[in-house]
C-alpha cells in the first residue's frame, strides 16, 4: 500500500531566507534547539548537507513512535528550494514500513512571502496496513505553528478498486454510513439534519466520548461533483470550530489511475485565528485516512465474499 501526506504553511517570510535553513544541516540542529520535546539529538553520520549526506536522529525517551531513525539526502534542490531525505534505518521501517520519504518545498508567492509544503510518501506492507494510521505531518509543523493562519494536509491510498466503485459510496451518504457502521470506536453516530446527500446537505457526527478531540461537528457538503468525482463538507457547527478555527474543509477525490484502481485523496484544509494558532498542530488526516483505508478493504472483501444463496 503507497499513500502521502502534506502540509503547507504560508509565512511572511522571503523563499530565500526560509532555504538557509532548510536547505542546509541547520534545520536539524535547530529542531534540536526549539524541540527538545519531540527531537533529542541530531548526529551527522557522514556529509555536510549535499546529496549524500546522513543523519541519525533521536527522539526523547517516552514519546510515541520511533526511537530513533537514520535517514539520507537524496535531493537538495537550491535552485528550486526542494530537499527530500528518506529513512534508511530504524523508524517506520521497523513498523513494516517498506519506504518512507520526506519532502520539503519552499515555494515562493512574493518578495516577502512564500509556503513551506512539507510532504511525506510511503509504502508499507499488506499485512502491517493498519500502521499507516501512525504517519503524520504533525512533527514537521511543530516549529512553525506561531505563523500558521491557513493550511491543509492530505493522505492518498492507492487501491485496487474502480473508481465508480469508491464514488458509489464517498459521494453518497454511504460514506458516513459505513464510517459509523466500521469504526464505532469513533464514530458514535451519524444522523442526516436535512438533505440527500447532494449539495446543500448537512450531517451531525457524533464521536464516541472519551477520545480526543470535539464531542460533535455538523457538517454541510458544498460540493458535490459526479463528473470529477470531488467532494467537499465543511465544518459549520463545533468540531475544530470549537478550538480557534475559523474554517475546516474536508475535500475527498477519487482519481483514476486505470480500469481496475484509483487513489482516494482526502484533505483538510482549515484556517485559524492568530489568538489560536498552537492548535494548528491538532490537525492531522488520522480520520480521513483511517476512513480510506476501512473502506477500501470493505469493498474488497465484499468483491471477493461468495455471494449469498
Amino acid at each position: 500500500m503507497k499513500g502521502s501526506l502534506c502540509h503547507e504553511l504560508e509565512v511572511g517570510l522571503p523563499a530565500g531566507e526560509i532555504w538557509e535553513v532548510y536547505g542546509t544541516l541547520r534545520l536539524a540542529r535547530l529542531a534540536v534547539e526549539l524541540l527538545p520535546n519531540i527531537l533529542q539529538k541530531a548526529d551527522i553520520v557522514h556529509g555536510d548537507g549535499g546529496v549524500g549526506t546522513v543523519l541519525h536522529l533521536t527522539f526523547p525517551p517516552g514519546n510515541p513512535g520511533p526511537q530513533y531513525y537514520k535517514e539520507k539526502f537524496t535531493k537538495v534542490d537550491n535552485d528550486n528550494y526542494v530537499k527530500e531525505a528518506v529513512v534508511i534505518e530504524g523508524g517506520y521501517l521497523e513498523l513494516g514500513f517498506t519506504s518512507y520519504l520526506v519532502r520539503f518545498e519552499i515555494v515562493k508567492k512574493d518578495g516577502d512571502s512564500s509556503v513551506i509544503r512539507s510532504s511525506i510518501e510511503y509504502e508499507i506492507d499488506d499485512e502491517n496496513a493498519g500502521n499507516a494510521s501512525f504517519v503524520t505531518t504533525g512533527p514537521l509543523i511543530k516549529d512553525q505553528k506561531k505563523e500558521a493562519m491557513k493550511g491543509s494536509v492530505c493522505h492518498e491510498l492507492d487501491t485496487d478498486l474502480p473508481v465508480d466503485e469508491l464514488w458509489a459510496v464517498y459521494g453518497t451518504l454511504r460514506l458516513v454510513q459505513l464510517a459509523a457502521e466500521l469504526l464505532p470506536n469513533i464514530v458514535q453516530k451519524v444522523s442526516t439534519v436535512h438533505g440527500d446527500g447532494e449539495v446543500g446537505t448537512v450531517i451531525q457526527v457524533n464521536f464516541v466520548p472519551g477520545i480526543p478531540g470535539p464531542p460533535y461537528q455538523k457538517e454541510e457538503f458544498v460540493k458535490v461533483d459526479n463528473e470529477n468525482r470531488v467532494k467537499e463538507a465543511k465544518v459549520i457547527e463545533a468540531g475544530f470550530l470549537l478550538f480557534g478555527f475559523q474554517s475546516y474543509l474536508m475535500r475527498f477525490e477519487i482519481v483514476k489511475k486505470d480500469n481496475d484502481s484509483s487513489v482516494i485523496r482526502s484533505t483538510v484544509e482549515y484556517e485559524i485565528d492568530d489568538k489560536h494558532a498552537s492548535n494548528a498542530s491538532l490537525v492531522t488526516t488520522d480520520l480521513v485516512a483511517t476512513i480510506a483505508q476501512v473502506i477500501a478493504k470493505y469493498l474488497k472483501d465484499q468483491k471477493s465474499s461468495p455471494p449469498s444463496s
